[in-house]
């Protein structure tokens, strides 16, 4: 591996490798797997060629990530995630792409081989004082990553419960729910709780149907639908998912991604979202790689082109999901870095992945193309006052161009787009859903002192003008209506002959006190 670096191409790379090990084994050198030891190296060797800038590509960064291999607790950076992180960033790269078959045959022993095979290659450098430099730096690599190899980096499984995950206990939970509920039955569901937003309802309802019937049926290797969301602040996103969580028998955890960023040790990492899942499901990994991950605000972390300022900060984060939405092993840290960071390796293959945001200028993008396709027609659909974003109109390429990677679109197959709410909508949301807002505070008032409470119709109309002009959709009713009701909360467990408690407009409007019955 002396001259590795002059080589010109992959192929001769290649070559070289193969050659070198051949007469490495030729001279009595041991290796147990030549093909897995050839693998890894071509992997290491191509990282550094295709991936590194030109002043790393030497046997420095060659022993440094060599050593990098061993599974040691603690250390933050292995050299399988730098692979998998690196795949992401180049999914059609051979190379990059075999490493996923090999990482988990390759073990501990096999680096020591090759450790082996290394200190040979160097006692081949010609100049001596080159020699025992690098000879120097392979003992350390060694040494320093080799000290803790028995605490594994990764919490692998015993072999014993690595089974057939449709005999796990939790599996026959899965399959009583899917003997009760179908995807209608899903939507009737959601329909106690959110009003409208039938298009949306109807594909998450589908989508946590297939993911059950995908995660009780291994065998049939079922397509999984990740789900896009789009649509403006308090129409019902977070809503639908909430209650879908009460419902399943499987964790589904919500996570903002408005803070995440690519780099773990600037701010939150995406490896969070996973760690709440592992949680939420009392640490049971296998119930963990069913679950569902709900990663609101999705928007933020793409840059958007028509605001930004030409940056595409957010590209490298981009890519670094394409493998966990699609489904691969991921390193998920499981204590606090200045403890000795333990980690966990999670498969994402069976999570279910539903992205949402708002997509702020998303609607402007697709308006342009549907006006231009209307021009001269006189269609009325296509006029731009008459423009409406639904799932329909909205395809792959306006994403690219609002600013999402092709790759990582192409993993969200199923997109869904949720309408503002209008007034009446907004209306039917505070008074008609099972568990309204209306009724909490009924219940509180009823529980705490017995005590009814009443809104006119004129104070109804006052609370949807104080929350249209929050501009935040249903998320502010809640708000409004504490603040309408302060007053009478504060009062009413100190006035015993209360039996009733009415909120007018007037009332409403903070003009004059509630009236007590």
């Amino acid at each position: 591996m002396v001259n590795i670096f002059s080589c010109k191409d992959d192929i001769e790379c290649a070559v070289y490798i193969k050659r070198r090990l051949d007469q490495y084994m030729a001279d009595g050198g041991e290796i147990s797997s030549p093909k897995l030891v050839y693998d890894y190296l071509r992997i290491l060797v191509h990282y550094i060629m295709a991936a590194r800038p030109r002043e790393e590509q030497n046997m420095d960064s060659l022993l440094k990530l060599l050593g990098a291999s061993f599974k040691e607790k603690g250390y933050r950076t292995p050299f399988w995630l730098i692979i998998r992180e690196a795949a992401t960033l180049y999914p059609r790269d051979a190379v990059y792409y075999m490493a996923k078959s090999i990482e988990n045959e390759f073990t501990n022993d096999d680096l020591e081989e090759i450790f082996a095979f290394m200190e040979y290659e160097l006692m081949r450098q010609p100049d001596r004082e080159q020699m025992e430099e690098e000879l120097g730096h392979l003992a350390v690599c060694r040494i320093r990553y080799q000290k803790s190899r028995a605490s594994n980096i990764r919490m692998q499984r015993e072999p014993e419960v690595l089974k057939n995950k449709t005999d796990l206990p939790f599996m026959e939970e899965c399959r009583k729910f899917l003997s009760e509920y179908t995807p209608r039955r899903l939507k009737a569901y959601l329909d106690r709780f959110v009003i409208g937003q039938d298009e949306t309802k109807e594909v998450l309802s589908t989508a946590v149907y297939n993911h059950f019937l995908r995660i009780t049926n291994p065998e049939a290797n079922l397509i999984k639908t990740n789900v896009l969301m789009v649509g403006p602040s308090g129409c019902g996103k977070t809503e639908m998912i909430r209650r879908l969580s009460e419902l399943l028998p499987i964790p589904v955890v919500i996570t903002d991604f408005s803070g995440i960023v690519a780099t773990p040790w600037k701010g939150r990492n995406k490896e969070e979202s996973l760690l709440n899942l592992y949680i939420k499901s009392g640490k049971d990994i296998d119930l963990t790689e069913c679950g569902i991950v709900f990663c609101d605000e999705f928007d933020k972390i793409i840059p958007a082109k028509l605001y930004s300022r030409g940056g595409d900060i957010n590209n490298e984060l981009q890519g670094q999901l394409l493998g966990m939405f699609e489904g691969t092993d991921i390193d998920v840290p499981l204590q606090d870095k200045q403890n000795g960071q333990e980690v966990l390796m999670m498969n994402t293959k069976n999570i279910l992945f539903i992205c949402a945001g708002a997509f702020e200028g998303l609607e402007k993008i697709v308006k342009k193309d549907y006006v231009k396709m209307g021009i001269g027609f006189g269609s009325e659909m296509m006029r731009e006052d008459a423009f409406e974003l639904t799932g329909e109109k909205l395809k792959t390429e306006h994403l690219m161009e609002y600013g999402m990677k092709p790759e990582l679109a192409g993993r969200l197959s199923t997109v869904t787009v949720l309408k503002k709410l209008d007034r009446e909508a907004m209306k039917r949301v505070l008074v008609e859903p099972e568990d309204s807002i209306l009724s909490r505070y009924e219940r509180e008032f009823m529980i705490e002192d017995h005590v009814e409470l009443h809104f006119t119709e004129d104070a109804l109309e006052v609370i949807i003008d104080k929350v249209n002009e929050m501009n935040i959709g249903a998320r502010g009713l809640n708000a409004v209506v504490h603040e309408i009701l302060l007053e009478a909360l504060f009062e009413v467990p100190s006035m015993p002959e209360v039996r009733e408690v009415l909120i007018t407009g007037a009332a409403a409007r903070r003009e004059e006190k509630p009236t007590y019955l």
